[in-house]
C-alpha cells in the first residue's frame, strides 16, 4: 500500500507534488503552532509570577493560567487566556493570546455598571472616524464609554481622569481598561513586549490607583462632591 502510494507520487508531475507538499506542511503548522504558542505564552506568564513570588495554576481547561499576588494592599488575578471575537460570539474584546491583570472594586454599586476605557492610539480606526467627523482632540488620548446603566454623572472627575492618564503612562498600559463584574481589568494582547517582572509591577500600582480613583468617585449615588 505504501509503495503503491509513493509510486503514485513519483508519477506525479512536478507542480502536483509541490503543491501536495504545501499542503502537508501547511497541516503541520496548524497542528503543531497552537500547541507551540500555548506553551510559549505559558511560560512567560509562570515567569511573572515567579518575578512577583507568585505560582501560576491552569484551570479546568489549558486556559486561563492565572496567579494572584498583593500590591498596595490591593488582591490582583494576573492570567494568561486565548479568547476568539469570532462571527457569532458574544466576546468583543481583544482576541488571541490575552495578558488580562484585574482587581475587585469595593462597593455593590459597581456591580450595575459595564465601562470601556479605550486608548485612541492604540484603535486607528476609531482615530480616523474622530478625524473625519471633527470630534475629539488630539492630544485625548482614551475614550470612556458606558456599557449598561451609566456611571453616576460627573464620576470621571479630573482626578480620576488624572489617574487613567497615569496609568496609560505606564510602558505596557496599551489595551483596553474595563469595568465589568465589579472588576477593573486591563488587557494586552499578544506578543506581550517589554512586560518583565518589574514592568508588571508598575503596571499593578497604577491599575491599584484607579480602581481607588473609581470606588471614590462611583461608589455611591447622589451629588458630585
Amino acid at each position: 500500500m505504501l509503495t503503491e502510494m509513493v509510486a503514485g507520487l513519483a508519477a506525479m508531475p512536478a507542480w502536483a507534488q509541490v503543491f501536495l507538499g504545501l499542503f502537508a506542511l501547511a497541516f503541520v503548522v496548524m497542528a503543531v503552532g497552537p500547541g507551540r504558542e500555548y506553551r510559549r505564552y505559558r511560560a512567560l506568564l509562570e515567569g511573572l509570577s515567579t518575578d512577583l513570588g507568585a505560582t501560576a495554576a491552569r484551570g479546568r481547561d489549558k486556559w486561563p493560567v492565572s496567579f494572584s499576588t498583593a500590591v498596595d494592599g490591593r488582591t490582583f488575578t494576573v492570567s494568561y487566556d486565548y479568547r476568539s471575537s469570532g462571527r457569532g460570539g458574544s466576546y468583543r474584546g481583544p482576541g488571541g493570546h490575552l495578558l488580562i491583570t484585574s482587581t475587585p472594586l469595593s462597593g455593590s454599586r459597581w456591580a450595575l455598571h459595564q465601562v470601556d476605557i479605550i486608548p485612541v492610539s492604540a484603535n486607528r480606526l476609531l482615530r480616523a472616524l474622530e478625524a473625519k467627523l471633527g470630534a475629539g482632540s488630539s492630544d485625548e488620548r482614551f475614550r470612556v464609554v458606558n456599557d449598561g446603566v451609566p456611571v453616576r454623572e460627573g464620576w470621571f472627575d479630573a482626578d480620576t481622569r488624572a489617574a487613567v492618564t497615569a496609568f496609560y503612562d505606564t510602558n505596557v498600559a496599551r489595551g483596553p481598561l474595563w469595568v465589568k463584574e465589579q472588576q477593573v481589568l486591563h488587557i494586552v494582547s499578544a506578543p506581550w513586549d517589554g512586560i518583565d517582572g518589574p514592568a508588571l509591577r508598575g503596571l499593578l500600582q497604577q491599575q491599584a490607583v484607579v480602581a481607588a480613583a473609581f470606588e471614590r468617585t462611583a461608589g455611591w449615588r447622589g451629588p458630585v462632591a
